[in-house]
């Protein structure tokens, strides 16, 4: 039987392995990671990470390069189900997407355009970002009965659990942004937040920074407690092409939260 034994090096990760690992139990662990719908692999050993050209070096003596080729497909199709990734598929030309937080949106943040597919009709054609399917003539929802986002984000933060941010007790752990309506998950840190969309605002009183000064200054201030939000953002708190959107610093949003 195949085996990952004594000294590999991989220069990929510039790292030394010293397990014994039979590499269809490589394989098998694999196979079960996507079957989760997981994107990454580890060693079964000893949990290491490894990237997919060390993942192909290893399976290369047992799998076809057309087996391989629909692994690293597996492995897109699940990080792009991913349900925090910035990333999908067109359902009609197959075309990825990725959604600009930065850029203005026409009336709904899930109303995204395809290049390829405006280009391919000559129009301009909308998507719905969460069911994939042409957008309707509504600019306020996309048409179709059965794609409940918005109802979904506002039940979640009706129905989500509390915790203390600072001094200030019984926050609600999710907030959706005030300008984009993007569903924010407190982790840890401080109160003040810096969504995608370069939105700043108060987690707990959900007031926006407009100026270069908070008005819940300072980060630990014991602010009133915003009640829970029962509706997301309308149209017109929204980016537009007049009111250009502060570029964020980086990926995630400010103080320890995660974007939902």
């Amino acid at each position: 039987m195949a085996a990952v034994t004594g000294e590999l090096y991989f220069p990929q990760q510039r790292l030394y392995t010293y397990c014994f690992v039979a590499v269809d139990t490589i394989r098998r662990a694999c196979d079960a990671a996507l079957d989760e719908g997981k994107y990454q692999f580890s060693c079964p050993s000893c949990d290491l990470e490894l990237t997919f050209d060390v993942v192909r070096h290893i399976l290369s003596s047992v799998m076809s390069d057309q087996d391989l080729t629909a692994m690293l497909d597996r492995m897109n199709k699940n990080f792009l189900n991913k349900s925090d990734t910035n990333i999908r598929s067109c359902q009609v030309c197959g075309v990825n997407w990725k959604r600009d937080y930065t850029k203005s949106w026409p009336g709904h943040q899930n109303r995204i355009v395809c290049n390829t597919c405006s280009r391919n009709k000559g129009k301009t054609v909308e998507y719905c970002w969460v069911c994939g399917r042409e957008w309707g003539r509504y600019s306020d929802k996309c048409g179709h009965p059965d794609c409940t986002w918005e109802q979904d984000q506002i039940t979640m933060l009706k129905n989500c659990g509390t915790k203390t941010i600072g001094s200030v007790k019984d926050c609600p752990i999710i907030r959706a942004c005030p300008r984009c309506g993007t569903l924010i998950h407190h982790k840890d840190g401080c109160k003040h937040m810096t969504c995608k969309c370069g939105c700043k605002f108060c987690f707990v009183c959900l007031k926006k920074k407009e100026n270069i000064i908070w008005e819940c200054e300072p980060y630990d201030n014991n602010c009133p407690t915003a009640p829970r939000q029962s509706a997301l953002p309308s149209p017109e708190d929204r980016p537009t092409p007049n009111t250009p959107t502060p570029r964020p610093t980086s990926d995630t949003s400010g103080g320890g939260c995660v974007i939902l």
